[in-house]
């Protein structure tokens, strides 16, 4: 099955104790896990049968390592004042029906936290820039066999404003599975910022696009999970 890891937007938060020049910490990275891991959206959130098959915390040191300019990956990440980096992947029930109706194959959930919103909307810009030809790397395999091919991204999609700051694009392309069979796959993704907070909702559909009702509604549920936490 597909995944759609966002590693700009991971790499936008990561972890350890960088803060913006001349601030002092305020948020240590285990205190971001804990606060982060009870933002993303959670099992009752996604949808009975979806089972969730990853969940962890990305520091900075981790994501600057994964970017071929580590070092000036390095400096953002200190210059943007971010904590830590948490992601969450569901994916849709072994029987269900998934092909041409807009359900749901795979989500993921991203939500990054920073020292200050200032350095959160820095960060949501500096992803809100990035070029198509980059976004399309964010599609990677998950299973054994599948392939990815003919990708393309639309950025910038119409959607409802979200948060405090909201923009959403759309990866398409094709999929073809260890058993041979192909189909074009839609993953519209949803990047917002509430406070100091970033996060992604992706929801990746097979032969149609999602459902925009069912993905709006995930990510209201992640906007409100983080506005009354405070974060």
């Amino acid at each position: 099955m597909l995944v759609l890891l966002s590693p700009a937007l991971v790499a936008c938060g990561g972890g350890g104790s960088s803060t913006a020049a001349g601030v002092a910490p305020t948020i240590s990275a285990g205190t971001a896990e804990a606060r982060l891991a009870t933002l993303v959206l959670d099992p009752g959130d996604v949808g009975g049968g979806y089972r969730q098959d990853a969940a962890r915390a990305q520091t900075n040191e981790e994501a600057a390592k994964a970017r071929p300019d580590t070092e000036t990956a390095r400096q953002q990440y200190a210059d943007w004042g971010q904590v830590l980096a948490y992601n969450v992947q569901y994916a849709a029930p072994p029987t269900a029906d998934l092909v041409f109706n807009g359900a749901t194959a795979r989500l993921m959930n991203t939500a990054t936290l920073y020292q200050t919103a200032d350095g959160a909307s820095a960060a949501l810009a500096y992803v809100h820039g990035l070029s198509p030809s980059v976004v399309a790397n964010f599609l990677v395999n998950d299973g054994v066999g599948t392939k990815i091919s003919d990708t393309q991204v639309v950025k910038d999609i119409e959607f409802a404003a979200e948060g405090d700051e909201s923009f959403a694009w759309r990866v398409s392309g094709k999929a073809t599975f260890s058993d041979g069979f192909t189909i074009n796959f839609v993953a519209d993704a949803v990047f917002v910022r509430a406070g100091r907070v970033t996060g992604n909702v992706t929801a990746v559909a097979l032969g149609q696009p999602p459902d925009r009702a069912a993905l709006t509604a995930l990510v209201d549920k992640f906007i409100a999970r983080v506005k009354a936490a405070g974060a």
